[in-house]
């Protein structure tokens, strides 16, 4: 599940408990297609979130190339799923809150 709003120059999406690789196929074409053309900051909401697959990474990833640095954030990210992006190594690279 994930809901999406725009406020001001922001672009925000929320998602539900479990990011595994069946919900994030289905609505990754969905996340994708909102964020083309936005010229705004990107912020994916993970204050639900308890569990996520390499699918969702992939797709983390996937924003933070076509949007560029700056402009992508992830925030209220639970020690567990960030633990996930410091062992892939995202945590370099995208800025986690």
């Amino acid at each position: 599940m994930v809901e999406c709003s725009v406020k001001d120059d922001r672009l925000l999406f929320k998602f539900g408990e479990r990011l595994d690789t069946v919900n994030c196929l289905a609505f990754e074409k969905e996340v994708l297609e909102k964020i083309r053309g936005f010229s705004g900051c990107i912020i994916f909401d993970l204050e639900k979130v308890v569990y996520v697959a390499s699918a969702f990474l992939r797709l983390s990833l996937m924003v933070y190339k076509e949007i560029g640095a700056g402009q992508f954030l992830l925030v209220h990210v639970s020690p567990e799923v960030k633990k996930v992006f410091k062992i892939a190594g995202f945590d370099k690279e995208i800025p986690i809150q």
